[in-house]
Formats: C-alpha cells, structure tokens, sequence
C-alpha cells in the first residue's frame, strides 16, 4: 500500500514530462520573414526573465512570445554560440571574439569584449563554438583554446592538438580532441578519460546523461554509445540506428527521462530512456527545415529549434496533439475507432490507419479508403458494423474497404430504432430513408414517404416518434407508419414553440435524454404543453459559454462537449460532483470546423476534435500545469521629442522628462508561449487611470499631454489559460513647464511678496488718500458752503449790480431822454433866438435911429452866441460820452474812416432822432442830412437790407 501511495503521488509527476506518440505536437513556425534576421540559429537560451534569445547569423536575437529584437553584437561576426547565467547575464561567443552583451544599459545594448584579458600570445580567439555557465566559471571553447571567466580572471586551457566540441553535464566539463581522446577538467588539470579509448576518432557531438554515473555519447554518423561505470558500449537502441541515418549534430535532455536529437538530414528525434522513439518531427510534418542547429529545453517543458533556416517551437508538454496535412488529412469531420483501426472522416475523404495507444509505428501511415473520395459526413457503429454517411451515399466499412449500400441519396446521419436494432433511420439531404440489416449485409428498404427535408440530426422520443433538425428550419416532430415507408403527421417547432431562434437548433442526447441545444441553452420538450422550456438544471451543471454543439460521455462519466468557440471537459470527482475544465482547449479555439464542430471519445484516455486543417487528439494521460506563474516586462519606452528609448530593467528608480510635447509610448511583453496570440494586456496608471483597463492583446500604450505629475505606468498580462502575470511597473515624472516650474514658483512668491507689499503699500497710501480726501471732502464741504455763501453774496451783488444797472440803464435812459430833450430844446431854442435874430435884424433895417440898431447888434450879438454850434456840439459830446463811453472807441476802432461829421451823425442816429430832428444840429438842410445818411451807409459797408439805425444800436 505504501508503495502505491508513492507511486500514485509520483503519477502526476511523471506524466508531465511524458511526450505523445499520437499525432504531432502543435509546432509553430518563426520563419526569416517573421525574425527578420539571418538564416541561421545556432544556439538557443532563455534568462531568467523568461525571455529566449538566438545565436543568429545577423546578432543575438531575442524573443517575448510577441515581437522579435535583433541586437546587432558585432559588425562582422555571426553569434556562434550563448549561455545565460542565474542572474541572467548573457555571454556569447562570435568568430575570434567573446564577451558580455547587456541589452538593458542604460545607454542601449552593448557588448563587452573580453579579449583585452587575454594573455599577450594569444593573437586569435578561433570561433567560440560553445558557452557554458560551470561551477568552474564561464567556459568559451573554440577549437584552439578554451577560457575559463572566473572573478574577472581568464584561464586559459590548451589542447594538444586542437579541440573539437566540450560538453558539460551533471557538473563535469568533458572535452574532446579528435584522434586523442575525451578528456575531463578537473581541478584546473585536463585528464584523459579511461575506458573511452574507442572514441578518439569518433565524431563526438553530445554527451548527456539521465542519471549519475552514466553517460550517452552521441556521434555523428556511429550513433549512440553508453558509457557506465567505467565501460563504453554501443548503445543498441532504435534512436541510435536512426541518427546513424540521420547524421545527428546536437542533443538534449527532456522531462521525463526523455531525450531530443537534432539531426542534419531529418529533423529532430524524440526519444525515452530507453531509446524507443516516441516522435519524429521533419519537414513532412511540420518543421521548415532538417537541419537543427541547436536544441533548448524551455522552463515549460517545450522544446525550441535553431534551425538552418528559421526557428520553430515545439510544444511538447502537451496533452494536445494534432492529425494533419502533414499526414494527408484535409479538414476534419468524424472520426471512430473500430477493431484496432482509427478512422478519421474528411472532406477528401476517409482515411484509415492501425491504432494503438500504447505504441507508435512509423511505418504505418494513413491510407484513403478507395471509393470513399469526397465528403464524410459521419461515422457510426450499428450492429457491430461500422457506416459511414457520405455526400455519395451510405458506406459499409470492413477494415481498409468501403462497400457503397445505397449510392442516390448524400447522407449526413443514422441512429437505430430503439423497438429493433435491425433497423436505422438514415437522415439524407432531402429526407429520411430506413436501412435494415439481413444477415450480415444492410439493406437498404426505402426512402420515407412525405417527408423532403434535409436531415442532419435525429432522435428518437420515448413514443416512437423522430425530431428532425437541419439547423436552419426550427425542428419537425415526424411520425411514421408501422411500415416505416411514409408519415403520418409531421409538426414544426420554432419560436412561437418556445425556442429563442427557428435556427441553429442542434438535437442532442445527454444520459438518454434528448434535448435541443439553442443559442441561449439547453431546451427540453414538455408533452403536456407540446412546447419546448429552457432546462435550469442542466444549464447550471454545465455553466455554458455559448451554444453546446457537440457531447460524450466516457466510461468514467466525464462529460465532454463543445460549446461556443472552443472545448471544455466537466470531470466527476470522486464525491460525485464534476468540475469544468477548458484551459487544455484554449488552442483549440477559432480551429474547430464552424456549423460542424465533433468530438469523439474512445475509452477514458483518447478524444479526438475536428479542426479544419484535421484532428487534435487529447490524452489525459499527459498532465499539463496551466497555472504557471509568468512575468510582465515592460521592454521599452520610446520619447520621440527627446529621441530617447528607455529599456526594461532600467537601472534609474524615476525618470524625469519635460513637460513640452511629452509623449510616451510603453511597449510590454510577458514572456508566454503556449498561445502567444492569446496573451492579452491591461495596464492602469497612478494618477491617470480611474480603473485598470480592459484586455487588450495590443503590446503597447501610446501617452501625450500629460499635466506635470508623478505616474507609475503598470500592466499585466493574461494568457490563454487565464492566468494572470505579475505586474510590471515604470515610474516618471513628468516637470512642469517654466512658467510652472520649482524656479517660476520662488518667483512666484516673490512676486506675491512684492505684490503684497505693493498692495499693502497701495492701501496705506490709499488710507492716507483716503483721509485726504476726507479732509478735502471737508474742506471742499467747507469751501462750497463758502462759495455758497459767496454764490449768495456774489448773487446779492448781482442783484445790487442788476438793480443798479437797471438804475443805470435808466438813468442812461432818463439821460438819453434829457440829452435829447435838451439838444431839442437847444434845437428849438436855437431856432427860436434865430427867428428872433432875424426879426431884429428886420427891425434894424428898417429903424433909422442908430442908439437902437447899435442896440440891437449888440443884441444880435448875444443871440448868435446863444446859438453857437461849436459849444452845442461840446456839450452834446460831453453828454453822450458821459451815457456811451465806449460807443465812439468801438466806432473808430471798426471804421477808422469816419469823419468827425459822420460819427456825430451816428451819435445822432443811436439816439434814434429823426431827420427833421438832426438837421438843425448839424445846421444843414433835411436833404443834406439824407444825403450824408447815405454816405455813412456806403463808409460802414452795410447793404440795402440793413437798417442803419439797427446796426448802430447793436454796435
């Protein structure tokens, strides 16, 4: 029992590390268009990181499950060969160089010769044709020397001739040199290994080991020797007859005690401990090329090719393998296994082959069945007789034979009557059709009566009556006769019958219960309603991710089925409860044969699935782990505007960049390569992103105008499994720009602090302006209530001016009036002494007497100086100088060119006196006065429409 225990805990164990001998491994190919780089791969390795690098013609290539990067080392040399150390430092060998190459400096990728350590002789390196990574140190070997990196030291072994290749295995570095012997390192001596006499002029290209003290010597062209305890004998294996065919050049050990052979001439020889071989992969089914460079084990158990031309990656630790073009298979359809045979129904046909779990026979290969070229539709066994439903008809298959039983109608399924199993209902392409078996031969009865359309799948209910769907139509409920020749009654079921959809409805049976699988679930048909309801059971059991299109069961009770885009398996455990499982099937997605997905199941241990380039097989006898825990790397930052690239493992903690045009565009990987398509990104960054993003399976972020701040770029990846990987993280500061700058900001405050001194400033002066104001507002209040005042005393004087004006005015009225008064009475008077004049100078006349005419001279006398004009104009200008001072100023000042005559004429014309009243002033007659009017208008220059006497008033 305790035994057992062991065993069955070590089973798991085991089983990951076994390799298939079903179909092929899924391999896909990188070819030179896709790496861009030489043809050549010499060399393969992966760090620490996941990450796996190339000994490429053109430089070191690396690879992320994504893109590929090519890191030029030198301008000359191919990269010959690589290792990678824990720490995951690089260390290549080039032609007549070696060294360390860093692809994460901080000033981009550089190699680092180590050729200036070399002691003084030695002149060339050779070729480095192998690395390795010793608890010696780093061992360079090239056929002229071997260098030993040990604490930044060189130690340098000669040959005695020259060397061929060196091989370090279970901590021991064996070197070999043609025509000498292998020989050992130990302790910094070379020494001949014993018992190995026989191959000094063999072509030794590997040596590995499965255990202690045993060695597998691999030749070129001798096969295989195995070397234990001291004793050398040739390996009689079927591996080693093969590589003595195939011309092996490198090899390497496998998971499970399994060995991978890499061969000039055809491809590369998976092998077991034992030597059997288990594959054999080539050109013919699914490799570029034969020639295999270099081999690499990866950290998932998958193998990696460094081929003469391209790389190709094998995955080995699979339960998926894959029946294909490589073998003849065209796109898959049905399959079955029958006495021994595995046959597998495609659209060129039906293809046959030995099948064996247990075993695998090169030899044999898939043969098509004569007479069967065309479309398969289905396979099935009835009767102990296996059919085939073919686009020409119902086919009886006996082994490698195909025997045609009815050849008019294309056929897509059959099921046996459920009363008597010697009879089938055959669903064709335009009806039903009813085969018997008679003996051992099947008949074929008739074609159904009344019923034409198409017929892709068929159930029997528990009352004998058949559903019939195509998928396009909704699903007819058919009812025969007893004769099995015609219907009697044939319903259609569609929405208005409870189904979502009158298409896409896929009968099914599922523990002897038939359903009809719609796009939204599983529906089943209540007799009672004569409708069809969803199911909540068995949709809960099988928590669908899509429409189910396809189920078996297994002879453990596991439940198998497609459903949606892919394959999922709902295993029972042991205390009856099943578990769903799909992350072995996610390859299989976007593979499958759309509208006619198929899974076959044979046994507890085989499932076949149709894809469209033939079949996958999965065993579940091979346990995958697909919870591996994986790595996120953001590999590169670009900054176009600064024409800067920051590389992953960059040493800075933060990265400050400018704030002018600052865009950043993140490239990640996560280093996954089961599915790399499938591997999908999200990324969230700090002070940016409200929630992390959602899956994406672009590899990069593209960043502009970001507002000065401190951010942490970071992202995840999920693969096809579902796993997610550990974050990867890139922080960086973007400045702020000048004007908003540390520098800006101090200027800033000093500003403020002169502003606010400037306001304070301002404000003490405006107080101080303030009070001012107030003071002048009272001063101003004081001096209007003055000027008020002085209004009232200045108006008081206007008043007593205006008064006195007006007293003036009247006065000058009053004096006007007496001037003119008095000039008319000095006028009159005149006139009257005048009179009297000339009466006394009549009366003097005509006396004789003497005493009386001197009287009256003398009285004349007094009379005519009573009348003198001269002092009557005296006392007039006087007068109207006393009343209109200012009249005779502006007079002359205007019109210079007036006489004395005419200004007194203006005088006696503002006085407004008449003519009559101004021609005894002037002593003239009434006309002369005319006449001097007119010349006085003439001097002024005033035209006819102008009154003389208006405009000497306004003057």
């Amino acid at each position: 029992m305790k035994n057992f225990i062991i065993l069955f805990l070590l089973l798991p164990v085991l089983a990951l590390g076994q390799v298939k001998k079903i179909g092929s491994p899924n391999i896909i190919n990188y070819p030179k268009v896709v790496y861009k780089a030489g043809t050549q791969n010499w060399n393969c390795a992966q760090d620490p990181d996941g990450f796996m690098y190339f000994a490429n013609n053109y430089g070191l290539l690396r690879f992320d499950g994504l893109e590929w990067k090519l890191f030029h080392v030198s301008p000359t040399s191919p990269v010959r060969s690589l290792c990678i150390d824990q720490e995951g430092t690089i260390f290549v060998g080039l032609d007549n160089d070696f060294g360390i190459f860093d692809p994460y400096a901080a000033g981009g990728p550089i190699f680092k010769s180590l050729l200036h350590k070399l002691p003084p002789d030695i002149q060339s390196a050779d070729v480095i044709w192998k690395v390795y990574n010793t608890h010696y140190g780093i061992v360079f070997q090239s056929f002229s020397f071997i260098f030993v990196l040990k604490d930044g030291e060189i130690n340098v072994i000669r040959p005695q001739k020259a060397f061929h290749y060196s091989f370090y295995v279970n901590k021991r570095l064996f070197i070999h040199e043609p025509g000498i012997g292998l020989f050992e390192l130990t302790n910094g001596f070379v020494n001949k290994v014993a018992g190995t006499e026989d191959l000094k002029d063999k072509e030794i290209l590997s040596i590995i080991s499965f255990y202690e003290n045993h060695l597998l010597i691999g030749t070129a062209r001798n096969g295989w020797y195995e070397f234990r305890q001291g004793i050398l004998a040739k390996w009689d294996v079927p591996v080693s007859h093969q590589v003595e065919k195939d011309i092996m050049f490198c090899a390497t050990t496998l998971e499970g005690n399994n060995l991978a052979i890499g061969t000039i001439l055809n491809g590369v020889i998976i092998a077991n401990s034992d030597g059997t071989i288990i594959q054999h992969l080539n050109s013919n089914n699914g490799l570029q090329n034969n020639t295999i460079l270099g081999l690499h084990n990866d950290k998932s158990g998958n193998l990696w090719l460094g081929l003469d031309n391209g790389i190709d990656y094998i995955e080995l630790n699979s339960p998926l393998t894959y029946i294909s073009g490589a073998e003849g298979i065209s796109t898959g359809y049905c399959c079955a296994i029958f006495k021994g045979i595995l046959y597998l129904g495609t659209n060129r046909g039906l293809f046959a082959k030995p099948f064996d779990a247990s075993s695998r026979d090169e030899s044999s290969k898939f043969k098509l069945i004569r007479g069967t070229e065309g479309q398969v539709w289905s396979l099935k066994e009835l009767n102990n007789q296996l059919v085939c439903g073919h686009n020409f008809g119902i086919f009886v298959i006996d082994e490698y034979d195909a025997h045609l039983i009815n050849d008019k109608l294309g056929t897509f399924t059959f099921i046996s009557l459920k009363e008597d199993s010697s009879y089938f209902i055959a669903g064709n392409y335009s009806g039903l059709s009813v085969f018997r078996k008679v003996g051992k031969q099947l008949k074929y009865k008739c074609k159904i009566k009344g019923f034409a359309e198409a017929s892709r799948f068929i159930v029997e209910d528990e009352n004998g009556n058949f559903w019939v769907s195509d998928g396009t139509k909704g699903v007819f409920k058919v009812e025969l006769n007893e004769e099995l020749d015609s219907v009697l009654n044939v319903k259609l079921y569609g929405k208005q019958h409870g189904l979502p959809t009158a298409y896409q409805n896929i009968l099914l049976t599922i523990n002897k219960s038939w359903y009809i699988s719609a796009i939204d679930g599983l529906y089943v048909y209540n007799s009672l309603t004569d409708r069809f309801e969803k199911d909540k059971n068995i949709n809960m059991f099988f928590d669908l991710d899509g429409q189910m299109k396809n189920i078996k069961q297994d002879e453990d009770g596991n439940y198998w089925y497609i459903e949606g885009k892919g394959a999922s398996v709902s295993r029972r455990n042991d205390d009856g409860t099943y578990t769903k499982i799909t992350s072995p099937f996610m390859q299989l997605q976007n593979k499958l044969v759309r509208n006619w997905e198929f899974l076959y199941v044979h046994g507890n241990e085989n499932v076949f699935i149709a894809t469209e380039n033939g079949f996958a097989h999965y065993s579940s006898r091979i346990v995958s782990s697909y919870n591996q825990s994986f790595k996120s790397f953001i590999t590169q930052v670009d900054v176009p505007y600064l024409d800067t690239v920051f590389y992953a493992n960059f040493e800075k903690n933060t990265v400050n960049l400018p704030f002018r045009k600052n865009e950043l565009r993140f490239k990640f990987a996560a280093p996954f390569y089961q599915n790399p398509e499938q591997v999908e990104f999200s990324y969230y960054i700090d002070n940016y992103s409200e929630s992390w993003s959602s899956w994406t399976r672009d590899n990069y972020r593209d960043l502009s105008n970001l507002h000065e701040n401190k951010y942490v770029f970071r992202v995840k990846a999920r693969n096809s499994f579902g796993i997610e990987s550990e974050e990867a993280s890139f922080t960086f500061i973007i400045d702020p720009p000048w004007h908003r700058s540390t520098l800006a900001y101090f200027f800033y405050v000093l500003l403020l602090i002169s502003i606010g001194l400037i306001v304070l400033w301002v404000i003490q002066k405006r107080f101080e302006i303030s009070k001012q104001m107030e003071q002048k507002k009272h001063q101003e209040y004081l001096l209007k209530k003055e000027r008020e005042h002085e209004q009232k005393s200045i108006l008081a004087e206007k008043e007593i001016i205006r008064l006195r004006n007006e007293k003036l005015k009247d006065e000058k009225l009053y004096l006007d009036k007496e001037l003119v008064n008095q000039t008319l009475h000095n006028v009159n008077k005149n006139k009257f002494l005048m009179k009297i004049n000339q009466e006394l100078k009549l009366v003097s006349d005509d006396t004789k007497d003497g005493a009386v005419k001197t009287k009256m001279v003398i009285l004349r006398k007094r009379i005519n100086k009573e009348i003198d004009n001269h002092q009557q104009k005296e006392i007039f200008d006087s007068h109207f100088e006393a009343v209109h001072s200012d009249f005779f100023d502006r007079l002359k000042e205007q019109f210079p060119q007036l006489s004395p005559k005419d200004i007194r004429l203006c005088a006696y014309i503002k006085m407004n006196l008449s003519t009559k009243e101004i021609a005894p002033m002037l002593n003239i007659s009434e006309r002369g006065v005319e006449i001097n009017r007119y010349r006085l208008r003439k001097k002024l220059g005033l035209s006819r429409d102008i009154n003389l006497s208006t405009f000497l008033l306004n003057l």
